[in-house]
């Protein structure tokens, strides 16, 4: 239990630095006049590969991770999944409903990051542990 919160934690400190690198960029770019979609793919890719570096190398370093290239092309897919629903929803709040532009890149933030913290946990940096320990029963059931 003390090792989940852990690393939900250290998620959490990834994700806020994603998020720092993410607004950072998305704000300088925008600011120069590059359009925020575009701004918006930009951004989230150099808060990807700061996800990738820190939770690789710190949030799941102990754990018995699959690893290898599989994890590398996992962590690339979802991420593709979350940039284009990011875009999308970035798109639908701020164009079509007329949102503030920043409260649109908030909302698609924390979207995003709730979607990817699910995935990463369970399938990009999932460990046979988990997976294990998904399938048998807890020890506190009733026995048939």
């Amino acid at each position: 239990m003390i090792k989940r919160l852990a690393t939900i934690l250290k998620f959490g400190v990834v994700g806020l630095m994603n998020t720092v690198v993410d607004a950072a960029v998305f704000l300088i770019l925008t600011a120069a006049g590059v359009p925020a979609l575009a701004a918006q793919a930009v951004s989230y890719g150099c808060g990807v590969l700061n996800s990738y570096w820190w939770n690789g190398r710190w949030t799941f370093r102990d754990a018995d991770r699959r690893g290898g290239g599989s994890e590398l092309v996992r962590f690339i897919i979802i991420n593709v999944l979350v940039l284009a629903g990011s875009t999308f929803l970035l798109y639908l709040l701020n164009s079509v409903l007329d949102w503030n532009l920043w409260t649109s890149k908030a909302a698609t933030t924390v979207a995003g990051m709730l979607f990817n913290y699910m995935a990463s946990r369970y399938w990009v940096f999932g460990t046979g542990a988990e997976k294990n320990a998904r399938r048998t029963p807890d020890t506190h059931e009733r026995r048939a």
